[in-house]
């Protein structure tokens, strides 16, 4: 188990300070979104064999209605052959380009470069110059973007963009192999995917997950607080103690003179707002300098997913303990920030999870990658909600509320007044014209036939899992505080981000452009819980939560260092405190091991 130094003075905030790393994180996660807003299109190239029996190949296409708007089916396309095509190569079609004269474009459907190195001109300049030889449409190979000023120029001839890497040469060798085959194109049909569910699937089991075991382990510390204060708050280690109890003191948190872990994050409403206000910079940062910043999100969310991935599954190794296997404890090993003091599967655990992270990076880029993604994103979610737990319900309002004016802001607002009309939220999300992405989401890939989404995946930031987690696990805290049987506020905190999600996903379909999934998330969850706590005349203890507890705690500390009897006569008594701590400390194990 990894123990973190927790001396008296500076050290011993080494745990809060993760604590603040992971809430870091945790916002963070909100610049990543599932969202796409465009003024283009998608469509689909249809190549039609003469010979029935070979099946017909489709191609992705990106077009822009208010330049070209294709067929709104097979029926109405207009056909053309597919030798009318070709290839332009690396033609620069510029004004100060090259000669198009002497190309023999009359009557052809060239394919033009999209490497814009080649020409210091825009998409649409290079349109005008090329129709103007009277060609019967124009492909350009790659994504142009979403966007595109084309109000200074006019148009004549279809024109769409060939999205896929090896389109141009699967339709050159068509045009080699099969003449006499034709080609049209239409819109791409509305189907639905089946990702969608798979998401809101992972999204909904890992918010109740994370939220179950954030309020049990909240309520183990809360027992445990109370347990000490009333034996005495003693617990030096028994030497005679074995090597199989020692470790599990270590893993319940018995063991040690280190301090224990605080019920809840110690924050206050200014705190979260000096928060927020930070991450409303580091994304503006992300937005100019995402070339360079991506690599330490990523970094950040290496050593995040290790340390979740340990934290989860630590647990179950935990349990070969009470198998008679033998105890194999390691040396003990002291690190700039943190102690080792670990049994061989512990170890295996550690070493595991590191590697799984440095896998998932050097292959991220793999076809396969998002299933690892998905893994160490729901471990790294779960653990990030058994970590963070809030006070209150007046601190969780605060947060929810902070962010859902930042989500609205950085998705709706920044268009208003950022160079291109861009949004912050989602150049940031996509990652701009890079081919490097954000960690900090869950993705499928878009389970369709359509050519479209083949190669690209559903969505979701773990920001639009964890901010209302976070309310989620204060509920289901509240819930065994208050010995609530039916843990009511957590099944209706979870039926309520189950519908907020819902709605999400609805509005994404409906409007198909860029959404900030907290404007439904949270007025869906906080509103329930605070008509149920009215009605049940407890809003007011769920409001204070913690805080009012923890002050008494530290006001508690306080009255017992000032009349601390080991202070005032050490040399008469420490004998007897010796055996008293003795006593008292084998009290403690034994009642953990019944446990």
């Amino acid at each position: 188990l990894i123990h973190f130094y927790k001396r008296r003075g500076l050290d011993c905030h080494i745990f809060t300070m993760y604590k603040w790393l992971a809430l870091e994180l945790v916002i963070l996660a909100k610049f990543c979104t599932n969202v796409q807003g465009s003024e283009s299109a998608y469509g689909l190239l249809v190549v039609e064999h003469e010979d029935k029996h070979i099946k017909d190949e489709e191609f992705c296409l990106i077009y822009y209605p208010s330049v070209f708007d294709v067929a709104e089916n097979k029926s109405e396309a207009e056909k053309y052959l597919i030798t009318v095509l070709k290839d332009l190569g690396e033609t620069n079609a510029c004004n100060d380009g090259d000669d198009l004269d002497n190309l023999g474009l009359e009557g052809t459907f060239p394919i033009f470069a999209s490497n814009l190195t080649l020409a210091n001109c825009s998409l649409w300049e290079k349109i005008s110059n090329l129709q103007e030889y009277q060609v019967l449409g124009l492909f350009a190979e790659g994504n142009y973007g979403n966007k595109q000023n084309s109000s200074q120029f006019e148009f004549q001839v279809p024109f769409a963009g060939l999205l896929e890497k090896n389109a141009k040469e699967r339709l050159l060798k068509i045009k080699a192999n099969h003449p006499k085959s034709q080609f049209y194109m239409h819109r791409s049909e509305e189907i639905f995917d089946k990702s969608t569910l798979v998401i809101f699937a992972m999204a909904v089991g890992t918010v109740m997950a994370g939220s179950f075991w954030s309020g049990y382990a909240k309520q183990s510390l809360r027992l445990r607080k109370e347990r000490r204060r009333l034996v005495g708050d003693v617990c030096h280690h028994d030497d005679d103690v074995g090597d199989r109890e020692r470790v599990v003191e270590q893993a319940k948190g018995l063991e040690g003179e280190e301090e224990e872990e605080d019920i809840s994050v110690r924050v206050s409403p200014v705190l979260i707002l000096m928060f927020v206000c930070c991450m409303c910079a580091m994304l503006i940062l992300l937005f100019f300098f995402f070339n360079y910043l991506v690599y330490v999100i990523m970094v950040m969310f290496c050593i995040a997913s290790s340390l979740a991935m340990y934290s989860c599954f630590e647990p179950l190794v935990m349990l070969t303990y009470a198998l008679p296997l033998p105890i194999c404890r390691l040396p003990k090993m002291n690190l700039c920030i943190c102690r080792l003091d670990l049994e061989l599967r512990q170890m295996l655990l550690l070493i595991v999870s590191i590697s799984t992270t440095i896998v998932w990076f050097v292959f991220r880029k793999s076809d396969w990658s998002w299933i690892l993604q998905d893994f160490l994103g729901i471990l790294f979610s779960i653990n990030m909600l058994k970590v963070l737990r809030l006070p209150s319900l007046k601190i969780c309002t605060v947060l929810l509320g902070l962010l859902f004016v930042y989500d609205i802001f950085f998705v709706f607002i920044t268009p208003l007044f950022m160079p291109g009309g861009k949004s912050v939220m989602v150049e940031v999300a996509t990652g701009h014209s890079t081919d490097e992405q954000l960690p900090m989401v869950l993705k499928v890939p878009h389970l369709t036939p359509d050519p479209c989404y083949t190669f690209t995946y559903s969505l979701l930031g773990f920001g639009d899992i964890l901010v209302p987690g976070l309310l989620l696990s204060f509920c289901h805290g509240f819930d065994l505080m208050i010995g609530s049987g039916w843990k009511v506020y957590w099944l209706v905190s979870c039926v309520s981000y189950t519908l907020g999600l819902l709605a999400t996903f609805i509005s994404l379909y409906l409007m198909n452009s860029a959404q900030p999934a907290l404007l439904y998330l949270v007025p869906f969850c906080l509103i329930p819980i605070f008509f149920v706590a009215l009605c049940r005349g407890e809003f007011q203890a769920m409001w204070k939560g913690d805080i009012q507890e923890q002050d008494n705690e530290d006001d508690q500390g306080e009255d017992d260092f000032t009349n601390d009897p080991v202070t005032t006569n050490q040399s008469a008594d420490s004998n007897q405190v010796a055996a008293a701590a003795t006593n008292q400390n084998n009290g403690i194990v034994h009642q953990s091991k019944e446990e």
